[in-house]
């Protein structure tokens, strides 16, 4: 049986495409992992964890054998393994943050009172946080701080809040736990990562005469 020059490209073309499904696999497969760790875990183990997302990233593009297929993405593929990784570390703060959002969508609206204000400066959420007491009782409203920037709040301001009942993520505004934006700029990344893989591993046609 004659294997023709067409049929070698299609079983290559076939090859590359396998492995970059694959790779996208794994890197989503990652990216959900270490949410799921920010969400119900701690930042702080999500964050070590999360190093592993640029390394599979470089190291798969490192170590492909079909990177000459497309001759402009090898010669720029540690820039794109780290526009990757950027997209990727972005798509981790929207997705844990809609993620919180799905959390509190079954959660209940209830009054609270402001009673500290504490200034946070962390590398992904930095702004004002403020304790709140369920009204009519000391009793810590579950999940930890209301982080928000949008306004400034006092000691004593009554506000109402979206909570999660088993303290699982903190609460917010209504109107911050309803909005889509995070979610939407989660699914953009990505679109976005798993473009750029597929188009890492495309052949380009002849350069016209």
């Amino acid at each position: 049986m004659t294997i023709t020059q067409s049929d070698q490209g299609t079983r290559s073309g076939l090859r590359r495409l396998r492995g970059a499904l694959a790779l996208i696999a794994v890197t989503t497969t990652v990216l959900v992992g270490v949410i799921a760790l920010d969400v119900y875990v701690n930042s702080f183990l999500a964050g070590i964890v999360g190093l592993a997302y640029p390394l599979i990233v470089l190291y798969a593009f490192a170590v492909r054998r079909d990177a000459d297929s497309n001759p402009r993405f090898q010669k720029n593929m540690a820039a794109w393994g780290l526009g990757i990784s950027a997209a990727g570390f972005v798509a981790y703060l929207a997705g844990s943050d809609a993620w919180a959002n799905l959390i509190l969508s079954t959660g209940r609206t209830v009054q609270a009172v402001v009673v500290d204000e504490e200034v946070t400066n962390v590398l992904h959420d930095s702004g004002r946080a403020y304790t709140l007491t369920s009204t009519g009782s000391a009793d810590a409203v579950p999940g930890g701080p209301l982080k928000e920037d949008s306004r400034r709040l006092q000691r004593g301001d009554v506000v109402t809040v979206r909570m999660d009942p088993a303290g699982r993520v903190a609460p917010k505004l209504p109107g911050e736990a309803d909005s889509p934006a995070s979610l939407l700029l989660f699914l953009g990344c990505n679109v976005l990562i798993d473009g750029t893989v597929l188009w890492s591993v495309r052949r380009p046609g002849p350069s016209p005469a």
